[in-house]
């Protein structure tokens, strides 16, 4: 493994978790509207390669839904 690749793997992990603490946080309905901010963050090109993956989409979707879940629960 070539040093530019693992830090593509490493920035791709970062937006990768920025994704999922976005979803986590409850106040995002889903991946669309969590894929434009870190199309901000982190750029169009490096986000939108995470979002292509359907999987990965899924289980933004998820993630936001147990979170919203959670927070009509808890009252926050």
């Amino acid at each position: 493994m070539t040093a530019e690749n693992l830090l593509t793997g490493c920035h791709r992990e970062s937006i990768r978790q920025a994704a999922y603490n976005l979803a986590d946080s409850g106040r995002h309905a889903g991946w669309q509207s969590i894929e434009g901010i870190l199309c901000s963050r982190y750029g169009v090109l490096a986000a939108r390669r995470l979002f292509v993956d359907g999987s990965f989409c899924q289980t933004v979707n998820q993630r936001c839904s147990m979170a919203q879940r959670k927070r009509r629960t808890s009252g926050a």
